[in-house]
């Protein structure tokens, strides 16, 4: 066992005599974990602290970096280090904010981690599922997941394999039947012995495993991913060509070497993979202090994308409590009869859920009957049966699915009792189990709905998500079911197979799906969505595929969890553009200089300027800001858009400049840095139309620290960017800066509203053709 942990007591229920006869003592099960038989395999969910470092520091650009830095200490080069002012913070953030986000990760996931309920010393007591021993005898219930390769001793139950087999037909299961772990039940209970455990189990020797449940896949890291593969293949041969072009025209090595190493600095998108992590890491911890546990950053993408939100109404709509609120005979038994069945009904049942609670406490419950065979329930059958001797044969269960006809009288009163928000059992007896019976009464049930359940869905529908509440509680062929999908918000007396084709159809039309569940029967349905969110009260399979649990079982958080989505990924976007304008700028201008045989003017510390105090500090602002857009098209393709012409309104005054003045002395060179910090700036100043409070706030910050930055580094720090030269030059380099800044920001205009123009224009061409 894991040191300092207590088995807790589970709830008192009888325990068979063969599972106390085949269970182990305190002292057996402690020496058999000293002896390494327990439940545990080395394999880790995520990444450890090591790999968390490792990962942020072995990347291709750290390694370009590194190799930069090590050429500009053996070329004496100690200002052109500047780079790594942004580089090295970078990187320890990264790690910093990863490890933070593990650490609460890890501390809200220990209260969904699996447990298991053991019979020691002839009682039941709760452990963790990786402290359970080889040879432990364990309980399992309905919605639970086989913690260990075991084999049934007594009971009945049903269970699903398809995270094994990928079959999805409930298997039955009785005394001396294999379980394995993995699988998990879909109805009954039973208890079984251990057989194998941790790496022994089978699902551990086949490669396909419980894997199948994939994560997410993330559109924001792909597209970043592809981008900087694409920067990294177009940056080698680019640098051979500035080092050649400068080596031949200054005949001066070293210089071509820092020329070259300052065009590579400037293609590389310093700090956007950072700012998305990092955004992403903020927004985890955030919804961490919400109590909504997110088990990897990718979800918070997936649904702040959401456009529908599917809501399974029992424990999500509904708080899960319920009540019986009338017992309605449909025969001439008594009432006190039918109490008495019911009764022993739930005196058979060895798992109780919310349903078996409220009729416990409205009838009672008797274990003196003997049962002769039994059906347990499940998710698709929606009924339980069963033959107790000398009472007769049983069911109950949803109306139309329980084996018996229903009467005009019957129905009008389910349709009554529906309209009143009610839900419906029917109390039927059979001659056999497996035969048509006759219907004996109604049991409607109450459940409670939770108090903020309508502001909840008034929310969705303000944030443009579309809400289908669906229920298991009035049947539909598959064929009507598809056709409404699109046109209908409710769906009643929908099975575990239909709830899946709701989401498949739904994601064939094209809509991004969140699926909602707490149960077994939800398990397929939130596996075939785009993001599946568990109750953290609900079934421990449900909430192992899931990748954001709600910890208090509120789904009143769900809209603060799509608007923090939006809020980072529609931030990140126009943050992106600030970091991929400079990367096309220095892409755009290497070329230039190379075709037109001219010296590239960037060291790596010349950027410095535009990456700290424009880019850097403004896309940090910028992505704090609250923003519950709707998220629309691609990233990667709407940060090109804006980021493309950006880049060649940085560019075209610099080539303004080469007219205005000749290339390759050092004043041109400081004249470069101040023109494209000066529209850099510019090009921050169109990117934040249109104009909130905290956008007016972020660029007149900005504009303050670069107004003031540059006449400081001009006056004190002259051999740091080398921009003191300015001030022996006077008239022609006034001259310069104004013509050149003037010009950048003729150009950020011109980009700024000719692009769009020109794009709608293409686009309407587009439709008339």
């Amino acid at each position: 066992m894991e040191q300092g942990s207590v088995p807790e007591k589970a709830p008192v229920t009888p325990i068979p005599e063969a599972a106390a006869a085949a269970s182990l003592s305190a002292a057996q099960a402690a020496e058999r974990a000293a002896a390494g038989q327990c439940n545990v395999t080395k394999e880790k969910n995520g990444k450890s602290y090591l790999g968390i470092v490792l990962t942020n520091l072995l990347t291709f650009f750290n390694l370009v970096w590194g190799i930069i830095a090590a050429l500009m200490i053996a070329l004496g080069e100690v200002t052109n280090l500047t780079f790594l002012a942004i580089i090295i913070p970078n990187v320890l953030i990264a790690i910093i904010q990863e490890c933070r986000a593990k650490r609460t990760v890890e501390k809200l996931s220990v209260t969904t981690d699996p447990r298991a309920t053991v019979i020691r010393d002839g009682e039941a007591v709760s452990v963790m599922a990786t402290e359970i021993v080889l040879g432990d005898v364990v309980k399992l219930e309905m919605g639970q997941q086989i913690p260990a390769d075991a084999t049934v001793l007594c009971g009945l139950a049903e269970v699903n394999e398809s995270m094994l087999t990928g079959e999805s037909n409930a298997i039955r299961k009785t005394e001396g039947m294999p379980l394995l772990a993995g699988s998990f039940l879909v109805s009954g209970s039973v208890y079984a012995k251990v057989e194998r455990v941790g790496k022994d189990n089978y699902i551990h020797t086949i490669e396909k495993a419980a894997k199948s449940y994939k994560a997410p896949s993330s559109h924001l890291f792909r597209d970043l991913n592809n981008l900087l593969k694409y920067i990294a293949i177009f940056m080698i041969p680019m640098a051979a060509g500035i080092f050649f072009t400068n080596w031949h025209l200054s005949g001066d090595i070293d210089q071509a070497i820092t020329k070259t190493c300052g065009s590579m600095i400037g293609m590389i998108p310093a700090g956007i993979y950072l700012l998305v992590t990092v955004t992403l890491t903020l927004s985890v911890i955030s919804l961490a202090r919400k109590r909504t546990l997110v088990q990897d950053m990718y979800s918070i993408e997936m649904l702040a994308r959401a456009d529908v939100v599917c809501l399974d109404k029992t424990g999500t709509i509904t708080d899960g409590t319920m009540c019986v609120s009338d017992l309605y005979p449909l025969s001439d038994t008594s009432e006190e009869q039918l109490s008495h069945i019911l009764a022993a009904i739930e005196g058979t049942e060895e798992s109780i859920n919310p349903t078996s609670r409220a009729l416990i406490e409205r009838f009672g419950v008797d274990r003196t009957g003997t049962v002769r065979e039994k059906i347990p329930f499940s998710s698709e059958r929606k009924y339980s049966a069963v033959d107790l001797e000398g009472l007769g044969a049983f069911s109950i269960g949803a109306p139309h699915f329980v084996p018996c006809p229903l009467d005009d009288r019957a129905e009008e009163a389910i349709a009554a009792f529906a309209k009143e928000g009610k839900r419906v059992l029917v109390l039927a007896q059979h001659p056999a189990l497996g035969e048509q019976g006759r219907a004996l009464a109604l049991v409607a049930v109450t459940d409670r709905i939770r108090p903020n359940a309508k502001e909840t869905i008034e929310k969705f529908q303000e944030q443009g998500v579309t809400v289908k509440i669906i229920s298991g509680d009035h049947a539909a062929t598959d064929e009507e079911l598809i056709a409404a999908v699109d046109s209908y918000a409710v769906f009643g007396r929908v099975t575990p197979e239909q709830k899946v084709l709701l989401v498949k159809e739904l994601r064939r039309l094209g809509h991004t799906v969140a699926m909602t569940g707490d149960g077994v029967n939800d398990t397929l349905a939130l596996k075939e969505s785009n993001c599946a969110i568990a109750m953290a009260d609900g079934s421990e399979v449900a909430r192992k595929i899931s990748q954001i649990v709600l910890l208090d079982s509120d789904f009143g958080t769900l809209p603060d969890v799509v608007r923090e989505g939006r809020r980072c990924i529609n931030n990140v976007r126009q943050s992106a553009t600030l970091f991929l304008m400079k990367t096309f700028m220095v892409v755009f201008l290497s070329i230039y200089m190379v075709i037109m045989q001219m010296p590239y003017p960037f060291q790596p510390k010349s950027t410095t300027l535009l990456e700290l105090f424009i880019i850097g500090i403004a896309s940090v602002l910028l992505a704090l800001e609250p923003n519950n857009n709707r998220i629309e098209g691609s990233f990667m393709k709407t940060v090109l858009l804006r980021s493309i012409p950006n880049g060649l309104a940085m560019l075209l005054p610099l080539i303004v400049l080469t007219w205005i003045y000749p290339a390759g002395g050092a004043l041109f060179d400081a004249l470069c840095v101040l023109m494209i910090t000066c529209a850099g700036f510019v090009n921050l100043v169109m990117l934040c139309i249109p104009y909130t409070k905290w956008r007016t706030a972020v660029v007149a910050a900005t504009g303050v620290m670069t107004a003031a930055v540059i006449p400081l580094s001009i006056a004190f720090l002259a051999d740091l960017w080398e921009l003191g030269i300015i001030l022996e030059h006077g008239g022609i380099a006034t001259v310069a800066c104004l013509a050149s800044a003037g010009f950048a920001c003729a150009v950020a205009l011109f980009m700024r509203y000719a692009v769009p123009f020109l794009r709608r224009l293409l686009a309407k061409r587009r439709k008339t053709a």
